[in-house]
């Protein structure tokens, strides 16, 4: 049975046989740019060129689904939470958040970051106005009423 030698992080393992270094590279531990060697090596090779150590052909590097981004659906929501549907906004800063999560845990294409915090951000922002526009109304009609009280006569009898 073929005996292995390993170089991971500058420290060398070993020996130990071919389905050693087949667990380790499921785990993690070893990587496809670490060296390894066994008898009838000539020199030191990169892990990604011993065929049957990593899932897949020698060299190809392991194939990771990850889901789609929605970088575009969180920009619309967002924008439409500016102006005509504060609810929009709402909806955009909570996906925002919580794509932006996946991309940073690597669960989520990273390819649409940009579209995503600009959703979040315009979803922020048409909140945050629709906050102020019911604030200012509250207001205006907090002034109407007491207008119209004081035009009925402080509340007396009619």
């Amino acid at each position: 049975m073929e005996q292995w030698h390993c170089i991971v992080g500058g420290q060398q393992y070993g020996p130990v046989t071919l389905e050693v270094l087949q667990a380790w590279a499921a785990e993690g531990r070893l990587t496809p740019t670490d060296y390894v060697w066994t008898e009838g090596m000539e020199t030191w090779s990169e892990a990604r060129s011993v065929a049957g150590l990593f899932a897949g052909p020698a060299g190809a590097p392991a194939t990771v689904f990850v889901r789609p981004h929605r970088g575009a659906v969180v920009l619309t929501l967002g924008i439409l939470g500016i102006v005509p549907c504060f609810i929009c906004g709402i909806v955009a800063w909570v996906l925002g958040n919580t794509d932006l999560r996946e991309m940073r845990a690597g669960r989520m294409d990273p390819a649409g970051e940009g579209m995503t915090r600009a959703g979040k951000i315009c979803g922020i922002v048409g909140v945050c106005v629709a906050i102020g526009f019911v604030a200012l109304y509250a207001l205006w009609f907090g002034m109407i009423m007491l207008m119209a009280f004081r035009v009925r006569g402080g509340g007396g009898g009619p």
